[in-house]
């Protein structure tokens, strides 16, 4: 199954009349493009999947269908209200969902998900592993030797699988969450500049850490607006204080500096853009 880290309604915004964005695959040595529509490009097959078809009670794709997709819908019914009226309609269950919304675009990626598989196996075996002279004190003689095979007897995958079924809970930290609701939100509008956004296959850009009090939030949400928060007034009038596009040109240098592998546009024309920026030679379209 495809699972989609780049949210195909958050690609859309940069849909042309046929329906489809310019991809830019990052090389060093060659950049180069083509069109694609949005379900064809930003995912890995079976990226939140389990490894069997259940695990403890929870389905195979229960992570990418039952909570991402469902938080992808969610958001996308936000991004229309932000889109029509900014912030004034939203609802503090609408702010939720942008918020884990937003921390999601952070926790998606192949890297993040894998590490997580990863630390969430090893971490559940340490703990499993930690007092064994209290599973000895109660296990029945028919009982497996110790506690990690007891629970894999008795909950086939789940040490295997703990890091992906931990993925929800991990994205929707109360404690991150809280924070970037108390941050001051604002809309960017960059309608009538000569250039447009970019959307990088990494598209959430955090300046600095969560607790840093010059941090900034943004997220490109169409080729003409983006996202922002930051903690301090102070920050917001520096922002407010530089030329339009010059806070475009300076949002899209972050984007290409944390793309992996793709980056995504409304067209062909800021090929030379990234060329320069990424020092690599023209793009070649497909």
């Amino acid at each position: 199954m495809r699972h989609h880290y780049i949210p195909q309604f958050l690609l859309r915004a940069w849909a042309g009349a046929d329906e489809k964005i310019e991809v830019f695959w990052v090389d060093p040595q060659h950049l180069r493009s083509s069109r694609l529509a949005p379900k064809f490009t930003g995912y890995e097959d079976d990226l939140y999947a389990l490894t069997t078809s259940e695990v403890a009670g929870m389905e195979q794709q229960a992570v990418g269908t039952k909570f991402l997709q469902r938080l992808d819908d969610l958001a996308a019914r936000v991004l229309q209200k932000m889109a029509a009226t900014g912030f004034a309609d939203l609802t503090p269950e609408d702010r939720c969902v942008w918020v884990y919304f937003i921390m999601s675009l952070r926790s998606r990626t192949p890297e993040v998900v894998s590490q997580l598989h990863m630390e969430g196996s090893n971490s559940l075996k340490d703990s499993l592993d930690e007092r064994p002279e209290e599973y000895e004190a109660i296990s029945e003689t028919t009982d497996p030797p110790t506690l990690m095979e007891w629970s894999e007897q008795q909950f086939p995958g789940l040490i295997e699988n703990f890091g992906t079924m931990s993925f929800p809970s991990f994205v929707c930290n109360p404690d991150i969450g809280q924070k970037i609701l108390d941050m001051k939100w604002r809309l960017w509008d960059f309608r009538g500049q000569k250039n447009h956004l970019l959307l990088a296959d990494r598209p959430c850009i955090f300046t600095t850490g969560i607790d840093d009090p010059d941090l900034v939030i943004a997220l490109p949400i169409s080729p003409w607006k983006a996202f922002m928060a930051n903690k301090t007034d102070r920050l917001a009038s520096i922002m407010r204080q530089q030329r339009p596009k010059d806070l475009l040109m300076r949002m899209n240098e972050s984007s290409l500096s944390q793309a992996k592998i793709r980056v995504y546009a409304r067209d062909a024309t800021p090929d030379r853009f990234i060329c320069n920026r990424l020092n690599v030679q023209d793009s070649a379209q497909d």
